[in-house]
């Protein structure tokens, strides 16, 4: 799916779901969903590291029950992630 002019590839994954994208800022990012408990936790790296994740703030983000609630989520995310600095 595209999000304000970028590409996010989601993927099933036996956990939840998975997001990721290549960042406009610069590195890669991914969010994933824990279907069982709604988390969701922000991935970021600059190649050739490793992943470093976080907790996704439920009080900023909001939490997810649903896949839907999730791709919501995902694209806030991004939306915010790829507005020009203005």
């Amino acid at each position: 799916m595209e999000i304000d002019g970028v590409e996010v590839v989601e993927q099933s994954e036996d956990y939840g779901y998975s997001w990721s994208w290549d960042d406009p800022r610069g590195f890669q990012s991914e969010i994933l969903w824990q279907r069982e408990v709604g988390h969701l936790s922000l991935g970021t790296r600059q190649l050739p590291g490793g992943w470093i994740h976080n907790r996704l703030d439920p009080n900023a983000w909001g939490s997810a029950r649903t896949i839907y609630e999730a791709r919501q989520v995902v694209e806030n995310y991004v939306t915010q992630a790829a507005a020009k600095p203005g």
